[in-house]
């Protein structure tokens, strides 16, 4: 049974070999449980908050197990807001597991994932927006990534909610003070006055929503699945891209059966390849699912590149699966690959005057030949041979050039880490705040508008915890690792 106030232990560091392991003690017996075990000169029990100790801790028959250093932490001035112990030890899988194995033994129980952290929100030492960049922290795979969760665990997106909050607590403020006090309210409200008001706080929630895609891509990467028939060469660009044979490629039709993944860093965002499997009326149950998994991960990309073959064999049937593919609406660059294999017309030149030349910048829909009508209109058409040293150049051009329209316009933006969680909230505020809006321009009931402007501050709240019951923390910290 899980107790609130009992002492919990768990490995601080990935598992694993490695230099060093820290193991985290956190509750009322942490000093006198790491005091049993550790031999220096000064127990933990005895030592002031924020001191290094060097020693040695032993196991239950008082054998040495390793030399370690070890943290105090003293309540409330630690992590978690309870005394703290952090014993660093050397790495790997038998010495970290035999200290930890000692500590259980003595009373500690093993941490559930992200209960340090749990602690420390309760505690007050953070409230749940930072708790939640704690998580994004640790799984931040780029620097902007990181430096945007360590804003929000820095306050920024808390100090965000608290301004949109007191703006309504003043406008909540004049619409209850007539519903309740109408008598000893002089003026009469002016409806279309408190609408601008609240209009001018919907907008800036409103903002806010809409910059949250750009800044999920430029922290969790960008989708790119590379899509087409059989045999097209989009494994061989994928391995051409990455720089190592990641796919496995083979001249026989439909090789690739399931989705293969990989990154490449472009200007500081990741790019999160997907090479599919090739489309085709299946012939088999595990070619069909193949066909299956391309459609979904058309469907969840941020940008396709649709792979052609310039050899000239299957150009006039490419377009028509992409028929009832819904490309129309999301970014797409065309690689038109074995450009060495490209027939010759009679006057010496390509046979298809639409292939854009390999200009990743230039707009494919008013090249020679019209353009290819067949696609939605790509933002660039390139040539590439993948099979070749700097054969996928181009289309790493082509896909530098389309990070601005792909990330959007407020890519640029230092935005707080806002998680799903958040993001729903705020899209429950936001709405609240329209129906307020509606309300004081129509002279509905003041009622009515003070139940909505209390939705939307409720819903701001929660951002931030507020108000949130104990389901909802658990499944937050649920999605922690195990010692954070």
């Amino acid at each position: 049974m899980t107790v609130a106030n009992d002492t919990i232990v768990a490995l601080a560091t990935a598992p694993g070999e490695s230099a060093v392991a820290v193991i985290r003690l956190s509750g009322p017996s942490a000093l006198a449980l790491a005091a049993r075990r550790f031999r220096g000169r000064r127990s933990p029990e005895e030592s002031p908050g924020h001191r290094i100790l060097f020693g040695r801790f032993v196991g239950g028959d008082g054998a040495a197990i390793d030399s370690v250093l070890l943290a105090v932490f003293r309540a409330p001035r630690s992590y978690t807001g309870e005394d703290v112990v952090e014993i660093s030890s050397h790495g790997g899988a038998a010495v970290p597991r035999a200290i930890l194995e000692a500590l259980v033994a003595g009373g500690a129980r093993p941490a559930r994932p992200g209960e340090f952290t749990e602690r420390a929100f309760r505690n007050g030492k953070l409230d749940l927006a930072q708790a939640e960049a704690v998580a994004a922290l640790v799984r931040a795979r780029s620097e902007r990534a990181a430096r945007a969760a360590e804003a929000t665990l820095g306050g920024a997106l808390t100090r965000r909610v608290a301004a949109l909050d007191a703006e309504m607590v003043s406008l909540s403020a004049e619409v209850e003070a007539r519903i309740d006090f109408p008598n000893d309210v002089g003026e009469p409200i002016d409806g279309a006055a408190l609408a601008a008001r609240c209009a001018a706080i919907e907008a800036r929630v409103a903002a806010w929503i809409t910059a949250i895609p750009s800044a999920r891509r430029r922290d969790d990467g960008v989708r790119v699945a590379l899509v087409g028939r059989p045999n097209v060469g989009k494994s061989s660009l994928l391995n051409a891209l990455v720089g190592y044979d990641r796919a496995i490629v083979s001249a026989s039709p439909g090789t690739t059966r399931d989705t293969v993944e990989s990154s490449i860093w472009l200007d500081g965002v990741e790019l999160r390849l997907i090479d599919t499997a090739g489309w085709r009326d299946a012939g088999d149950a595990v070619e069909r699912l193949g066909v299956e998994r391309t459609e979904r991960a058309i469907e969840a990309c941020d940008l396709t590149v649709l792979v052609l073959d310039r050899s000239g064999t299957e150009e006039e049937e490419d377009g028509g699966w992409l028929g009832g593919r819904s490309l129309a609406g999301r970014p797409l660059v065309v690689a038109w690959n074995k450009a060495d294999l490209a027939p010759v017309a009679a006057g010496g030149g390509h046979g298809d005057g639409g292939r854009g030349d390999g200009d990743p910048g230039g707009d494919a829909g008013d090249r020679g030949g019209g353009g290819d009508r067949r696609f939605a209109r790509p933002l660039a058409e390139v040539e590439t041979i993948a099979i070749r040293p700097g054969g996928a150049e181009p289309l790493l051009a082509a896909l530098r050039s389309a990070m601005p329209r792909v990330l959007g316009e407020h890519a640029g933006e230092e935005l707080p880490t806002t998680s799903a969680r958040q993001e729903a909230l705020l899209v429950e505020a936001r709405d609240a705040l329209r129906r307020a809006e509606t309300g004081l321009r129509a002279d509905h009931s003041y009622d009515l508008v003070a139940v909505d402007l209390a939705d939307a501050r409720r819903a701001l709240g929660e951002v931030v915890g507020r108000g949130v019951g104990p389901d909802v923390t658990a499944a937050v910290f649920a999605r922690f690792c195990v010692g954070k």
